[in-house]
């Protein structure tokens, strides 16, 4: 029986999920603020979901909200 190599994960690196602490640095308000985003689900602040019970968000999401904030297309 002949072995067939696993293929090397040589693809792009994860980046890690953007955590309460991280948001609220990067938006200069309180991580109050950021969990108020999410509860109140009014589409202010980016796509953020929960992983247990931390809250997280994707870089990407994060981005592409900051885009379209300041008016340009998403990347």
């Amino acid at each position: 029986m002949k072995r067939v190599p696993i293929p090397d994960s040589t693809g792009p690196k994860r980046r890690p999920l953007a955590t309460v602490p991280d948001l609220s640095e990067h938006y200069g308000v309180p991580e109050k603020t950021v969990h108020r985003w999410h509860q109140t689900q009014t589409c202010v602040g980016p796509l953020m979901f929960r992983v247990g019970k931390y809250l997280r968000a994707r870089w990407d999401d994060i981005e592409q909200y900051d885009a379209e904030q300041a008016g340009g297309a998403a990347a």
